[in-house]
């Protein structure tokens, strides 16, 4: 029961594969239960939270070394998607999930404790050579991050929304691409232009710019992304990234 759950980048989460094989599922049926609960929840514009909470990433296979697809799970997506396993068995083993989830949450909860708080002379030695390399990985993660943190800040305290252009610049991508990414995700038409919910939620705006056109000047559509629209594509990105 102890690898019921485990800390992952520092939050404790438990895995699609765990859960299949916990409740004696096959686990392509619950990638099924859990991307269907993803989609539900960008239905009800609650996508934000679902990529919050889920987490799709890889394992590798160990017999034919292959990579597929799996999903990370915070207590709250594992609720949501054992909602509907209510056999006497499946009772059982979300308790034992509940309460898994609790004691690695005090681990977690003591591991970030500051060394100056802990009684054990040796532990709180452990825990300040653990601060002493955190501090100076982040210090160099900035220093190397630099430039693109700079020009994303200065993006998110933008006061007008800002071309797909500067957008795909300051996240280090590709216009094109970023417009390829975009229209995957079901988040602009083909015409690059959002779709009416994610301007209703403050991502987009779109304004009509003249161009000189042989029979005349014409007005064509041009989308612009907010402060709040650059931070909810980087997330998309950074999920990418992670699969």
């Amino acid at each position: 029961m102890n690898q019921l759950v485990f800390i992952e980048n520092n939050r404790v989460v438990t895995d699609s594969l765990t859960v299949a094989e916990c409740f004696n599922k096959n686990h392509n049926h619950v990638l099924r239960d859990i991307e269907i609960q993803i989609r539900k929840l960008f239905e009800a514009d609650e996508g934000e939270w679902g990529m919050t909470n889920f987490g799709q990433t890889q394992y590798q296979h160990p017999q034919n070394k292959q990579f597929y697809k799996k999903y990370l799970l915070t207590e709250e997506a594992f609720t949501l998607v054992v909602m509907s396993y209510v056999t006497p068995e499946a009772m059982k083993m979300k308790v034992h999930f509940i309460e898994e989830f609790k004691r690695m949450k005090q681990e977690l909860q003591l591991r970030n404790q500051p060394s100056y708080m802990i009684e054990d002379p040796i532990k709180r030695a452990e825990r300040w050579i653990e601060e002493t390399k955190e501090k100076q990985a982040i210090q160099q993660q900035l220093q190397i991050a630099a430039p693109k943190v700079e020009m994303y800040d200065l993006a998110l305290s933008a006061k007008n929304a800002q071309s797909m252009s500067l957008v795909a610049k300051t996240l280090g991508i590709g216009r094109n691409k970023l417009f390829s990414f975009l229209r995957n995700q079901k988040i602009l038409r083909h015409n690059n232009e959002p779709y009416q919910s994610y301007i209703d939620r403050g991502y987009f705006t779109v304004r009509q710019v003249p161009i000189s056109r042989t029979s005349g000047v014409q007005n064509k559509p041009q989308t612009l992304v907010t402060a709040k629209g650059l931070d909810f594509i980087a997330k998309l990105l950074k999920q990418k990234e992670a699969i």
